[in-house]
């Protein structure tokens, strides 16, 4: 996340900063109990660890996430982290 920081827009820095406390690091998931059509290979353990850790995935892997992004993998939300930022906002929990 660190080095994209620069890629996002003003104040993603000092959002990030903010949230990151919050975040906890998990196990990666490298296999699924359910059927799957994921071109990018290198990318499948981040979106099945993503599927059983967390409610929303963040990336800003937009060729590889492309057909996920603003949609949801089995139950899985997958935004850009400022698209999640501006819901976030909206809903008053930022």
């Amino acid at each position: 996340m660190l080095r994209n920081l620069t890629k996002s827009p003003a104040g993603a820095t000092a959002e990030w900063l903010r949230l990151r406390p919050q975040v906890t690091v998990v196990d990666d998931v490298v296999s699924m109990d359910r059927p799957v059509i994921f071109a990018a290979s290198k990318d499948r353990p981040i979106l099945f660890s993503a599927l059983a850790w967390a409610e929303v995935l963040l990336t800003l892997d937009k060729a590889d996430f492309a057909d996920l992004l603003g949609g949801t993998f089995y139950g899985l939300t997958v935004l850009l982290p400022y698209d999640f930022l501006e819901r976030e906002r909206a809903a008053g929990r930022l």
